[in-house]
């Protein structure tokens, strides 16, 4: 297949062309590297199957040639602001690396029918839910990220109505492993990285989420395009439980740090937007037959060694 990864530099959308790659489609990334690393790519750029073109989604008319240059049977749309609290302090980013990008290339889509995307949205889509999450749980973002992925999703529902395109939706748990570049582990080491004694932690330590390791999503991004087969297809994913963010500066301290005293704020939430605490349920992926490997611990202690040798 002819595939298309946007945000291909990045965390998870790397993990991605990897095993695309490996499974011998012919893989074009468009990245502008304002988040994504180009070692990322380093086994992907070895690959004759695979181009990596450097630009920005919002830049419409190159957006445009690529398409039709490379008539793509398959689109994995990963490239989004992925820095929840930065938006709060700059609103356009969300509009503009999250919602903009995706329009733009749905309606790239249009223009060229092409008929399959997958999307990444996100737990943020919901809001502050006190009971485990399912899908048909009504959606109150909090945070200018989760409403971009919102305004994403209601787009891709329309232009899979009206122009008949299959769509891919999982929204995801907090995603950990090699390659990350944001979120509570990678805070937790770049802090480290400049006092071993100490580690500051924002919020009372009590926030409680699900994590779910990469290759365990990876593993499911391919279950549900094979096994889901509606038009619009959308799953929650994440791991078997919860942890608590003082649990996972207890193991990081064990790892990255040198007898390390942990402070902990007063708040509950770790930022303005940050949900302290959710839960999914994933009964309708298990329904479909797809259930993670590894529990939220299991994730975060594989992602901790990876690190460390990394």
């Amino acid at each position: 297949m002819k595939i298309l990864v946007t945000g291909g530099a990045g965390f998870i959308g790397s993990h991605l062309i990897d095993k695309l790659l490996q499974n011998n489609n012919k893989v074009v990334c468009i990245d502008d590297f304002s988040l994504g690393k180009l070692e990322n790519l380093k086994s992907a750029k070895k690959n004759s199957s695979f181009i990596l073109i450097k630009k920005n989604l919002n830049d419409i008319e190159t957006l445009s040639k690529i398409f039709k240059k490379y008539n793509f049977n398959f689109v994995y749309h990963m490239a989004a602001n992925s820095d929840i609290s930065k938006g709060t302090s700059q609103t356009k980013t969300d509009l503009e690396n999250t919602f903009l990008t995706t329009f733009n290339i749905l309606n790239q889509m249009k223009n060229n029918n092409v008929k399959n995307i997958f999307f990444p949205s996100s737990s943020a889509v919901y809001g502050d839910i006190k009971n485990k999450i399912i899908e048909g749980t009504s959606k109150k973002p909090l945070s200018l990220y989760g409403s971009a992925k919102l305004s994403s999703e209601a787009y891709l529902s329309a232009f899979s109505y009206l122009f008949d395109i299959n769509v891919w939706i999982l929204r995801l748990a907090n995603i950990i492993g090699p390659r990350t570049t944001h979120g509570i582990i990678y805070d937790f080491i770049e802090k480290l990285k400049k006092d071993k004694k100490k580690l500051k932690v924002l919020g009372d330590g009590n926030q409680e989420k699900p994590y779910l390791h990469v290759e365990d999503l990876i593993d499911c991004i391919f279950f549900i395009i094979k096994n889901s087969k509606n038009k619009f297809n959308e799953f929650n994913v994440s791991s078997k439980d919860c942890l608590k963010v003082k649990n996972i500066a207890e193991e990081t301290i064990k790892i990255f740090g040198e007898n390390t005293v942990i402070s902990y704020g007063k708040n509950k939430s770790g930022w303005r937007g940050d949900i302290a605490k959710y839960d999914y349920d994933i009964k309708k992926l298990k329904e479909l037959g797809w259930t993670p490997k590894k529990s939220s611990l299991e994730a975060l202690r594989k992602t901790l060694t990876q690190l460390s040798n990394s």
